[in-house]
């Protein structure tokens, strides 16, 4: 129990910190989103393009990972949108937003340090490979969808919604890192000591700095305005901690065997709470209020998933 406490009580810790630090104002809430930024599109890019980029091809990618997590993440999403049309007859564009919520890690702020503290060696392909299938394959389904279910009225065609998705995905700095640190992998690019410094240096705060992000994006999240949806969102937050893991044990019992370590890290990884950006992209199809109270209970109940998992794992 003691070793749990010790993997998971400074993760929760610097959330927490990040979440006082906003609420008494020793930290400017206006500066948040400048955190954010500053690791979606320098710390955690430094960190990927460094680690992916120094890796043989053959150890950054994964198929048999690839299956299990993105079919795993897949079949969640599904089964969150057909547990909420058959239990509370929602929209498709609803049930959507809720099955990105269960099939959506928030890998980049919170998987990642788990991983760095629970491996002695960490599988940092597997953070690598749950980017790839989180902002490639889950957000732009999940984004084809409610745009669909939204743009129906309007007659609008597959290709037009496709595009602006396509486009959001190959602007996506998390993208651009992986496809920059895989091509510079296959040609044997050796980067200059200088630069891999500076890459090394950005990459070492990613972990911290998302934390502490993650605790102060909290900050003015309140479940008490949607206390007549509590069912709601517990079961989003909890069919995310549930069963997005459980999906990845089954198709790993099921699937052809690979990496053990892989394996693992599938499983805590898909325990980890929905990603930061749910509320973002759930305030652009008027869920905002609902997806924030779900980030929050799924945050705070992701203490008790993790430690599970770590207890079952390891």
């Amino acid at each position: 129990m003691l070793s749990i406490l010790s993997t998971t009580a400074p993760i929760f810790i610097i959330i927490a910190l990040g979440f006082i630090a906003v609420r008494t104002r020793l930290f400017p809430a206006e500066a948040v989103a400048g955190l954010g930024r500053f690791v979606i599109y320098f710390a955690l890019p430094a960190l990927i393009f460094s680690t992916v980029s120094q890796m043989a091809f053959s150890e950054v990618i994964d198929r048999h990972y690839l299956l299990v997590y993105g079919l795993g993440s897949m079949l969640a999403f599904v089964a969150g949108i057909g547990l909420s049309k058959a239990l509370k007859g929602d929209s498709l564009s609803q049930g959507a937003i809720k099955g990105m919520g269960m099939s959506m890690s928030n890998s980049a702020f919170v998987g990642l340090p788990v991983l760095l503290l629970a491996f002695d060696d960490p599988p940092t392909n597997a953070f690598a490979m749950n980017l790839m299938i989180e902002n490639m394959v889950v957000l732009p389904v999940a984004l084809i969808v409610m745009e669909f279910s939204q743009g129906r009225g309007n007659s609008e065609s597959l290709g037009a919604i496709i595009r602006p998705v396509a486009g959001r995905v190959v602007r996506n700095p998390l993208v651009i890192a992986i496809v920059a640190g895989v091509l510079a992998s296959l040609a044997n690019v050796e980067v200059p000591q200088v630069l891999q410094d500076s890459l090394d240096m950005l990459g070492r705060t990613s972990a911290t700095v998302a934390l502490f992000f993650v605790g102060a994006s909290l900050v003015g999240t309140s479940l008490r305005g949607n206390i007549g949806n509590i069912g709601e969102i517990g079961g989003v937050a909890l069919g995310k901690l549930t069963l997005h893991p459980l999906m990845m044990v089954l198709l790993i019992w099921l699937l052809p065997d690979f990496d053990p370590q892989l394996q693992t890290a599938a499983i805590l990884l898909a325990a980890m709470p929905m990603a930061s950006v749910y509320p973002i992209i759930g305030s652009l199809y008027g869920y905002r209020r609902l997806t924030s109270s779900i980030l929050l209970a799924g945050t705070v109940l992701s203490f008790f998933s993790i430690s599970i998992a770590l207890a079952v794992l390891f």
